[in-house]
């Protein structure tokens, strides 16, 4: 799958790897960092992270590194979701890597059941601090 999922195949490939969060220890309001350019795995990622009850915060990838190595210590991410080819050298947690080719090979895992609620926190973002 290209740069397309169907409904059915974002469905699958979230309820997987939300599953496998899960395992990880992922549950509600945990911080989970998302290191990933635009693309299926980005969106797969944050959905998966939600659907864990856990709350994602997005990392440019074309950030410095010392500054994604600050956002992930600084809201204390437990694990960190990366795109093939990216990482973070200084974050202390486990990297994950997402590709939706591995996550179609895992076995059928079924809907994961609600962790959040709707008080829960979903996303931490970080600005520069220049956009008011």
């Amino acid at each position: 799958p290209g740069g397309m999922l169907t409904y059915a195949e974002l469905d699958q490939y979230t309820d997987r790897l939300a599953a496998r969060l899960r395992q990880k220890g992922v549950r509600k309001e945990s911080m989970v960092g998302v290191l990933a350019e635009r693309s299926p795995e980005m969106v797969v990622s944050v959905l998966a992270v939600l659907k864990a009850g856990g709350a994602y915060v997005p990392l440019d990838p074309e950030y410095p590194e010392d500054r994604l190595s600050y956002m992930l210590d600084d809201c204390g991410a437990c694990l960190l979701l990366a795109q093939p080819g990216l990482s973070v050298t200084g974050f202390s947690g486990e990297t994950l890597e997402v590709s939706l080719s591995a996550l179609t090979s895992e076995a059928e895992t079924g809907a994961v059941s609600d962790e959040a609620d709707a008080d829960s926190l979903a996303y931490i973002i970080y600005t520069s601090g220049s956009t008011g």
